[in-house]
């Protein structure tokens, strides 16, 4: 009788146990490295679409994901590269993805098109930034039509968040804040209007065409707009990290990289984004320049619980 009594308390404390710990771990899953594994799947292809040059160009991901993950609708971060819209690479990307994936998100790092002409100093650039704002909605609308389809990836479509670093920022501030025709007006005139209208309009043509491609938040990491006041109720929320000492993109209004293209930084968007009543947070790196975000031990946990609270989560 009394081993009965015994085994029956062993069974009830490990069941405890058990379900203590799976409260613990969906506690704290978005918030901490809950996980110690991930997937990776590399050079996932997401859509095509011509350079400047004329040149057809397939465009490629990689996905990390928690692994082992049984949540069915899981929270997206898409990261985009810096380099000027000149170089870079998705493996840039490498060590956040991870890290956010650990946390039980589905994170992704992009390429997208990059310069490839001699053009000018002024028109040039706005015009990558529209390619790269084309292409990274295709990625979004990869994962929305994945998650209307097949849904291999598991997504909440409702908590899909963008950002990236310097040109990667610039087109995730563009991506969510310069949503009209309007907008492009104010970036570049009737000159724009029209490459945004023979390239697809204002989702672009970059594949994955009709599925939605909103998004409820962006991470700046050290970016700009043509104009702070492109922001409006209502728009996404925002995270920046940026350094005051910023002499490529700038941290309040200026020349932006080695262009003629004068742009507002972090110090001027997250003033009016108060203003309009969009949720934000800026983590300010006083006399830090444009690299201040890769010496800042705090910021990546406090963008990831800042992606968190707006989730919901």
């Amino acid at each position: 009788m009394h081993l009965l009594i015994m085994k029956k308390l062993i069974i009830i404390s490990i069941l405890s146990l058990f379900l203590f710990e799976s409260y613990s771990q969906d506690k704290k899953r978005f918030y901490d490295e809950v996980f110690e594994e991930i997937e990776i799947k590399h050079d996932v292809v997401y859509g095509k679409n011509v350079t400047q040059a004329g040149v057809v160009q397939e465009l490629v991901m990689d996905i990390y994901m928690p692994k082992n993950d049984t949540m069915q609708k899981r929270p997206l971060m898409i990261m985009a590269h810096g380099g000027y819209f000149i170089f870079g690479d998705k493996d840039s990307f490498s060590k956040e993805c991870k890290f956010l994936a650990q946390s039980g998100y589905v994170a992704v790092s992009m390429n997208y098109r990059l310069i490839d002409v001699e053009g000018d100093s002024v028109m040039t650039p706005k015009y990558a930034v529209i390619d790269a704002v084309n292409d990274m909605k295709a990625a979004v609308r990869f994962f929305t039509k994945d998650a209307a389809t097949e849904n291999k990836f598991k997504i909440n479509t409702d908590n899909i968040f963008v950002g990236g670093y310097s040109a990667g920022a610039i087109t995730s501030l563009h991506y969510a804040y310069a949503n009209t025709a309007d907008d492009v007006l104010q970036m570049g005139g009737t000159e724009l209007l029209k490459y945004v209208k023979e390239n697809g309009g204002l989702e672009g043509n970059s594949g994955n065409e009709g599925f939605p491609s909103k998004i409820k938040g962006v991470v700046n990491i050290a970016g700009s707009l043509h104009s702070a006041k492109l922001l409006n109720k209502g728009e996404p929320a925002l995270y920046s990290v940026h350094g005051t000492a910023d002499v490529t993109v700038p941290y309040n209004k200026g020349l932006t990289g080695e262009t003629l293209v004068e742009t507002e930084g972090s110090g001027l968007i997250h003033k009016q984004a108060a203003k309009v009543g969009i949720k934000n947070l800026l983590h300010t790196l006083e006399d830090l320049d444009h690299s201040g975000f890769y010496f800042c031990d705090e910021c990546p946990n406090e963008m990831r619980d800042f992606i968190g609270s707006v989730a919901g989560y």
